[in-house]
Order: structure tokens, then sequence, then C-alpha cells
């Protein structure tokens, strides 16, 4: 008898092997569109990596024109920046060269000029060639031959959001990769650049952000925004570099420095002159900077701006020191250089007053006065009891309490009187140290200092020497007393201290500071810096930081030590 076997379910097995083969069908497809999405992400990073690489490479390279642009211009200072390629037509330049740009301070868009920049032609991820736009008062056909720290920027850079990043006077230059067209700018046919590929035509390539209101190709707005999305789609895929003013002149600044101080230990150290007690030359009195165009130091002033020309006078000129009948001519040149420093003190009040006439400001400015009075009538000042100097400190102290006028014009005829007495009693007709040069010609480091660069720069430069490293001095000073310290971040140098000199160079304008005169230090130099300086300076501290360091928001100076290359080299 034959066995009995149930029959096969055919149908259930082929349900489950349908549902399986389903199975791995989805998950094929899953894994693709994974996969996919993964290679287009890296393809955009890619895009994105080579975009920014092509951004950094022509930031450096413009940065760098503009840092040594007065080396390869002698007729102008550092600071400009090319002008872009506009339609590829500049006489006999060709494609990748910079070109005429237009009227004086008028901003200005084109495609990068990467030939004039030594560069290869730069393209971005998606294979387009860079563009790049530049503030009128930064380009190199501007007409003025010199600018600085003050030189303000036209363009305006927004985050996604539309909101400005920097302040409205930062950024000088910007360089932007346009990426790969959108549906508002697709028109990039043409043969106009043949190396880049399309055409001249900015909003063919560069990106309308309407919701914001932002239209990078638009160079009379002068405003560009970063890459976004509006609603999940592309506003804007323009990557974007920005140059600012820090991005300039805080290189410039430096260099500026360096130069300054290479000069003052070049010549202390006697090359090719004479200077065996390695001293340095008297600095120009703030309230001559203006009225000494020739920037000739002034004796007896071991606190002001770098001298264009050194004064190396040890003994009063032919003015009033020189007269036995002048009250001033029983003074020691140590008496009237601190009688100089509290007439420079109550300068810098009044200029601080005339710009913020606020009480407390009124305040100090009596105060000044006050002091000045006090020190005429003591011996030895009283000897010059009724002449200029004395009626400066007199009116000041009576004529500026709280309830009164205070006549600032009358209170500076009579400041103007009395630096022309001192003046006239440091002339340079005396007696000069033999031990040193009344010029820096015979100096190659200091010829910097015929340059356009400097005229640009000299308001910005001020030296300290030290007590003893004078014209006329023993050539020492004490260390932790009479030398210099330098402190902060920003100084490297060992023997913080002992120094026989510094200088300092001023940066960008920080709150509360106006360069519309220049005969306030404070208007220049922030913190220690500018703190009791003057002819014998009341500190002999100064401090100089990284621009890393919260502490530089509040003291932007570069200071640099001098001490005849020992602890400074």
């Amino acid at each position: 008898m034959a066995s009995f076997r149930p029959p096969i379910p055919v149908g259930n097995n082929q349900h489950g092997g349908a549902l399986l083969v389903m199975l791995v069908i989805l998950v094929m497809g899953i894994t693709t569109v994974f996969v996919t999405s993964l290679s287009g992400t890296a393809l955009q990073n890619r895009r994105n990596h080579s975009s920014a690489e092509a951004l950094a490479r022509a930031k450096e390279a413009l940065v760098g024109y503009a840092v040594t642009y007065g080396d390869t211009n002698p007729a102008k200072s550092h600071g400009f920046l090319p002008c872009p390629d506009s339609d590829g037509s500049a006489g006999a330049n060709t494609e990748g060269s910079s070109e005429s740009c237009g009227s004086t301070d008028v901003d200005v868009l084109g495609r990068l000029p990467w030939r004039t920049l030594d560069l290869p032609p730069l393209f971005d991820g998606a294979g387009e060639c860079l563009w790049y736009a530049v503030s009128g008062k930064y380009k190199n056909t501007q007409s003025s031959s010199t600018i600085n720290w003050d030189t303000l920027g036209h363009l305006q850079d927004y985050d996604s959001n539309g909101n400005p990043i920097s302040s409205s006077d930062e950024i000088v230059a910007a360089v932007i990769a346009p990426g790969a067209p959108l549906s508002s700018n697709s028109d990039r046919a043409g043969s106009s650049a043949p190396t880049c590929g399309g055409n001249y035509t900015a909003a063919a390539y560069l990106d309308n952000d309407t919701v914001h209101g932002i239209n990078n190709s638009n160079i009379l707005q002068g405003k560009f925004i970063l890459p976004h999305e509006d609603s999940s789609t592309v506003s804007t895929n323009d990557q974007i570099v920005f140059i600012t003013r820090q991005d300039i002149w805080n290189g410039v600044q430096k260099r500026i420095a360096r130069q300054a101080k290479k000069c003052l230990d070049d010549y202390a150290a006697g090359v090719l002159v004479q200077n065996t007690d390695h001293k340095y030359p008297w600095a120009v009195q703030l309230s001559d900077a203006t009225a000494s165009p020739t920037r000739t130091g002034t004796q007896n002033v071991r606190f002001g701006r770098f001298p264009d020309v050194p004064n190396i006078s040890t003994a009063g000129g032919s003015g009033a020191c020189s007269s036995t009948s002048s009250p001033l001519s029983h003074l020691t040149a140590a008496q009237i250089s601190t009688l100089n420093d509290y007439i420079q003190q109550v300068q810098d009040a009044l200029d601080t007053y005339v710009s913020d006439p606020t009480p407390t400001n009124k305040s100090n400015l009596e105060n000044k006065g006050d002091n000045l009075w006090d020190l005429a009538k003591d011996p030895p000042y009283s000897l010059i009891i009724g002449d200029s100097i004395r009626y400066a400190g007199w009116y000041v102290d009576n004529n500026c309490d709280s309830g009164d006028a205070c006549n600032t014009s009358t209170i500076q005829t009579y400041l103007n009187a009395a630096f022309t007495e001192i003046t006239d009693c440091t002339g340079s007709g005396g007696s000069t140290d033999s031990t040193m040069s009344a010029s820096w010609s015979s100096i190659p480091s200091c010829q910097f200092i015929s340059s356009p660069s400097w005229s640009a720069w000299r308001d910005w430069v001020f030296i300290q020497i030290a007590d003893g490293y004078q014209p006329g001095g023993a050539g020492s000073c004490t260390t932790g007393s009479t030398c210099l310290t330098v402190t902060g971040s920003g100084h490297t140098n060992g023997g913080s201290g002992s120094y026989h000199a510094v200088v300092g160079v001023a940066a960008k304008l920080m709150s509360g500071q106006n360069r519309s005169t220049i005969d306030s230090v404070s208007d220049f130099l922030e913190g220690a810096n500018a703190t009791g300086k003057a002819a014998i300076p009341t500190t002999t501290s100064y401090e100089t930081y990284r621009i890393s360091d919260a502490s530089y928001n509040a003291v932007n100076d570069t200071v640099l030590c001098i001490d005849g290359k020992n602890n400074c080299p």
C-alpha cells in the first residue's frame, strides 16, 4: 500500500518568493537613492572646495598687490588695488588684464584681472572664472596718490539672512565665484572671454536676491550677499570672499613700523655715521607737525612724531633762549622741556574739549591750565611771570570754571604764543651733538622717508626717546625707571624695561577719536600709549596687542622696541 504524502503548497511558496524579490528591489532602490544623494553631496562639496581654494588664492594675490603697490609704483603709496577686467579689450592688453575703471571714488565690478596679478586663470567649482569688485577710493586709477588706514571702503557684505556683517566702511573689495547658472542668470553665451568662456555681463553670472533686495551684479548698490536658499529654492549660489581695510592696512602698518625701527636702529648703531653712544634725534612736537611742513625735530621733545629732518641740537638756538635778556635764558634744557610738557597737556585738553565740550572735559582743561599756572608761579619758573606762557595757564585757570565761558579761541591764541616762545628757545642755531648725523640721507634704511607711502603715514608714526639717549645725552638709561617698557601680546622681544626708544604706529580710528586735526595724541594712540606723553613723559610704559587678543579692540597701535639691536633684533 502506497504511503500518503500531503501536497506541497505551491501557491504559498510563490507568494513568499515574490515578497523576497520585492524586498530586495526596495532595498536596492533605497540604496541607489542614498548613494546617489551621497554622490551629489560629495560632488557639491568638491565644487565648493574648489571655489574656496580659487577665492583664497585670489584674495592673497590682491592683498599682496596692495601691500607692495608703492614699491612697483613709486609715485603712489601702498594700499591701492587693480581695476577689474571690464571687457578683455584694454588696448594692447588681453583677457585677464586690469583696465581703466572710471571716475574717482566710483566702485567698479568686472572679472578678476588674473594676468595683472601674475596668476593663471582661476576657475570655481562650476568651471567659471572669478569676478571682482573694488571700492572707488582703493582702485589704482584713483586721483589721490596716497591712502592709509583712514581711507574708507564703500562696499557692504551681508550674511545669508540679509543682515550686514561688517561696518559700513570696512569692505574695500570682493572676489566672487559665480557657480552654476540659476534660472535668473543663465545667459552665459558668447566668446568675448575666450580663456574663461562666456561674456562680461555681470547679471549673467552673479545672482539677484529679490527677497532681500540685494543684487550682487549691481555695483551701484555696492551690496553683496552670501549663498543661501529661500523657500527651499536656491536664490543665490555666489561664493564670496571680502577684503577688508584690516586685511590691507594691518600689514602696511607693521611694515611702516619695521621701517622706522630699522632706520633708528641703523642710525643709533652708526651705520655710515659716527654715533658712539647710540643716541637718537629729537621727536617732532605735536603742535609743530601741522605748522612745520619739513617736520624737523623739536629740541627737548622726546615724545612726538617721527622727524623727516633730524634735530641734534643740545642748546638753544637763535631765539629767546640765546638772549640773556629773555626770562627763558635762565632755565636749563630740562626745565624748558618740563615747561613744554605742561603747555602740551593744556593743548591736548583743549583739543578734547573742543571736539567734545562736556563738563568733564571742561573741568580737565581747567585743571591742566591750573597746573601750568602753578608751575609758572614757583621758582625757577616764576622768572617767566609776565610772558605769554604764564598768561596761557592763568587764562585757562580763571576762565574755564563751571560757570565761565571758557573761550577756546582765546585760549588757543595764548597757547600758540606759548609754543612760539618755546620754539624760539629750542631752535637749531645753538650747539649740536657732534657724534650724531643731522640727516637721514647717509643711511640706506631711512630712504623710505622720501616716498609717497611715508607722506601717507607720517602723521600716524610716533617715537619716544628714553632719557639719556637724546642728543647730548650720556647714552644710558636706568632699567625699569627712565628706560622704556613695552608690554602686551603683540610684543615678543625680551628686555622690557630696558629699551632706549620705541616706535608707535596708529591704526584705524577708534570710538571717540577725531583726526580732523593732528595735534592730539589721543586721537591716534590709545591706552598707555596716549597717557602722559609729551616732552618729558610721566610714564615710560607702552602696550601693543595681537589682532586676536581682546585687548586689541581697545588698543590697536603697533609698538616696536628699540635698544641698539640688543634685546630688539
